[in-house]
């Protein structure tokens, strides 16, 4: 009985043995690990420490305030810092092709806002974008739409004296202002939207077969590129029907009555008549505007009588 109780005590006591060492001996084992550990954290933290005391501090302290004039106080620039440290570790997580790619992106569309800036006669790129966003979140129903010109002056090119779109114009009507349009006829709540050719007040030659060809045309019954005329009013005319077959054959501008106009050489930009003065050729006359408005109702005159 005293071996078999021996075997038994010697049983519980290897139970309570890791590796050789008892618990107590482990547990001991295991605070100083803990110890060590944190004895070196804390000198790596003491010589980062140093580092900034050592003049590191004042100029990061310097860099910040350079980076971010405008901030106001030490929350300002915590906040400017965090978000400069995640920027870095986005870019960094992306890989370098694509931060560069991004990087192009914004600046692309940047360079765009300064143009239309410019062409609105903003000298504040910034204000404009923000008074753009301030527009885009602000109902416009009830308002009047603002027009589009599509000048030669801007790049939008039909081939000399004809009705032919180049391909670069045709394009540009799918990509930029077809997208625009069908955004303008939600946001203004209108449904028609008026294409108006223009020309210079360069005298034409030839032969014309508006008269017989041009409803044809409107219809894809006749190929654009067939259109002949002896004038102005007939080349403007044949222009806007072209512009008219794009915006129709588009299922983003479906529902909206659109049709074809003539100005001829009769208006200046921007709503001037002409005096018949100016016979030279002119790039921004030679145009498409498109105005955007409601189907209206007719107002009809009562006739006096005699």
């Amino acid at each position: 009985m005293s071996e078999i109780a021996d075997v038994r005590q010697e049983k519980t006591y290897r139970r309570g043995l890791i590796l050789g060492l008892t618990i107590a001996e482990v547990m001991i084992l295991l605070i100083f690990v803990l110890l060590m550990a944190l004895a070196a954290s804390l000198q790596k933290r003491d010589q980062k420490i140093a580092a900034l005391d050592n003049g590191g501090a004042s100029r990061l302290v310097e860099a910040i305030q350079q980076a971010y004039p405008d901030a106001k106080d030490q929350d300002e620039y915590f906040k400017e810092l965090v978000r400069a440290i995640e920027v870095r570790k986005a870019v960094e997580q992306a890989g370098p092709e694509a931060a560069r790619s991004s990087l192009l992106a914004d600046a692309a569309v940047g360079r765009e806002i300064r143009r239309a800036a410019e062409r609105e006669g903003v000298n504040d790129p910034a204000a404009y974008a923000k008074n753009l966003a301030a527009d885009a979140n602000r109902s416009k129903k009830g308002e009047w739409p603002p027009f589009v010109s599509l000048s030669e002056a801007k790049g939008y090119f039909f081939d000399s004296g004809k009705a032919t779109l180049r391909p670069e114009f045709e394009q540009n009507l799918k990509n930029e202002v077809i997208p625009m349009l069908a955004r303008n006829l939600v946001d203004y709540d209108v449904n028609v939207i008026e294409v108006i050719g223009h020309t210079d007040e360069v005298p034409m030659v030839g032969s014309s077969n508006l008269d017989a060809k041009l409803v044809s045309a409107s219809a894809n019954r006749f190929p654009i590129r067939g259109l002949q005329s002896t004038d102005n009013a007939g080349l403007a005319m044949a222009r806007a029907v072209a512009v008219v077959g794009i915006l129709r054959s588009d299922p983003r501008l479906k529902g909206a009555a659109i049709l074809p106009l003539s100005g001829a050489q009769m208006i200046v930009p921007v709503d001037r008549m002409a005096d018949g003065t100016a016979t030279a050729s002119d790039q921004r006359r030679r145009r498409i505007d498109i105005r955007l408005r409601r189907t209206t109702s007719e107002a009809i005159p009562m006739a006096r009588a005699k």
